[in-house]
């Protein structure tokens, strides 16, 4: 059975222009386990997420750089500083852009950068110079992190902090950068729209797009006996 399930915001409770699916929303009213948010986004922004959606504070932002266990508690587990260096030794060969929107400025823990570039070439470049990075393509904006953390990381302390092991979840996403915590989930399920590498290592895909599909996904989990 299933306990909690881990889930994407972007492409997977909302639709490519970031608007949340009214499906997304009536599958969590009905859920009897909590939903963690595990996302790219910043820890002011996955807050107010949670507050409007009535999941609780606990959820994982910034690609697993910054945990919050309650409204009043967090944890910064990545180092801005190694992506702030990462990104100026590869400016010098590739043209990249920050996101310089005001939303971007409350970052503690990656850098965001336009996906107008030799994407592959850059990764292949930070590995070759060992610069202590990852870059994630989340099909919203690149991100340039701390290779340490993940959401992977982020689950597995989470869970800690609920007094569940990671394989008691559920890990539902649509992109790359949801991988690491499909590794540590018990169940990992992908929205129709979701990346084939993501679909790949999935345990059921939807058939439907976006929030659509995160609430076929519940239910299909609830038909199997996997939740209440």
């Amino acid at each position: 059975m299933i306990k909690a399930l881990a889930v994407d915001i972007d492409g997977t409770l909302t639709d490519m222009n970031r608007v949340l699916c009214p499906a997304s929303l009536q599958a969590m009213r009905g859920l009897k386990v909590p939903v963690i948010l595990s996302t790219g986004n910043t820890h002011c922004f996955s807050r107010t997420v949670s507050i409007l959606l009535g999941t609780p504070r606990i959820f994982i932002a910034e690609n697993g750089g910054v945990l919050s266990y309650s409204d009043g508690v967090m944890e910064v587990l990545a180092d801005q500083r190694i992506c702030e260096a990462a990104f100026q030794r590869l400016s010098e060969e590739f043209a990249l852009k920050k996101y310089e929107s005001s939303r971007h400025k409350y970052r503690f823990t990656d850098v965001i950068v336009k996906n107008d570039f030799d994407l592959p070439a850059l990764v292949r470049r930070a590995e070759e110079l060992e610069l202590g990075v990852e870059i994630v393509d989340s099909a919203f904006a690149v991100h340039i992190k701390d290779r340490r953390v993940n959401k992977g990381t982020g689950l597995a302390k989470i869970a800690q902090h609920m007094n569940l092991d990671p394989v008691e979840f559920a890990a539902i996403g649509d992109s790359m950068s949801d991988q690491p915590m499909f590794a540590r989930a018990g169940f990992r399920a992908s929205v129709g729209n979701a990346s084939p590498g993501l679909k790949e290592i999935s345990d059921y895909v939807a058939k439907k797009d976006f929030g659509e599909g995160f609430a076929e996904i519940v239910d299909y989990m609830i038909g199997e006996g996997l939740l209440p």
